[in-house]
């Protein structure tokens, strides 16, 4: 096996020995001692082997019976882009919100530096819905809303890894609010939420397209939510 596949195979060992059925006992085998993780529900940042064990102790407590299934791979250098789905039923208190009882479907894209054998870093994107693609129409008058209102909106590339016909890159949104948003009235507040994308190429046009946006990071920066609790460090 290739250090490519390798590297995809300790990711998705991540996902399912120790998310999905519970064994942090394979936590320190599959982790580096500095290891960081970026969660946009967990701005605080999660860290070393004894932070995961907290993150996943804390998704677990509220999804008991969380199962991931990876949909697709991609690996370029010491970087793989993973894109999951999780599927569980909320029976637990979750970053504040209590239990509802309902059975729950969530797509994610992962982003995962490997060295050394062990995950060092990742970055996480994932929304509470996988299913159809949004109607363009409607992204299409969202990002003219978000245009008129932070209009020195720019969005950076930060990362990206090519395999085959396929393509993932991490970004990061930055602006100034300075119009109404969301029946928010301008302050100047300065937002900035991460992206991930993964893209299938034809002819060197996008057939396929799957994306994260850290849409409840944005909203909790301009004040319409509150902060989330920590899981600790």
């Amino acid at each position: 096996m290739s250090s490519l596949e390798e590297n995809k195979a300790l990711v998705r060992r991540w996902l399912d020995e120790v998310f999905t059925r519970g064994n942090l006992d394979r936590v320190s085998e599959l982790f580096a001692p500095n290891y960081t993780l970026h969660d946009p529900s967990f701005p605080g940042g999660i860290y070393g082997p004894e932070g995961v064990k907290r993150y996943v102790g804390a998704y677990r407590a509220a999804f008991p019976d969380a199962r991931f299934g990876v949909e697709d791979q991609l690996a370029e250098g010491d970087m793989v882009a993973t894109r999951w789905t999780a599927r569980g039923t909320h029976q637990g208190d979750f970053v504040g919100i209590p239990p509802t009882g309902e059975r729950v479907t969530v797509s994610g894209i992962e982003f995962s530096r490997v060295i050394g054998g062990r995950i060092d870093e990742a970055w996480v994107g994932y929304h509470p819905f996988a299913g159809p693609s949004p109607d363009p129409e409607r992204v299409g008058r969202g990002l003219s809303a978000m245009r008129t209102a932070f209009p020195n909106l720019r969005v950076a590339e930060v990362a990206s890894i090519r395999e085959g016909d396929r393509a993932a890159f991490r970004w990061i949104m930055s602006g100034t609010q300075e119009g109404e948003f969301m029946g928010i009235a301008p302050r100047g507040q300065r937002i900035e939420a991460m992206g991930l994308d993964i893209v299938r190429l034809s002819d060197d046009e996008i057939a396929e397209h799957w994306g994260e946006f850290d849409a409840v990071g944005l909203v909790r920066q301009l004040g319409l939510i509150p902060p989330p609790d920590q899981t600790g460090s």
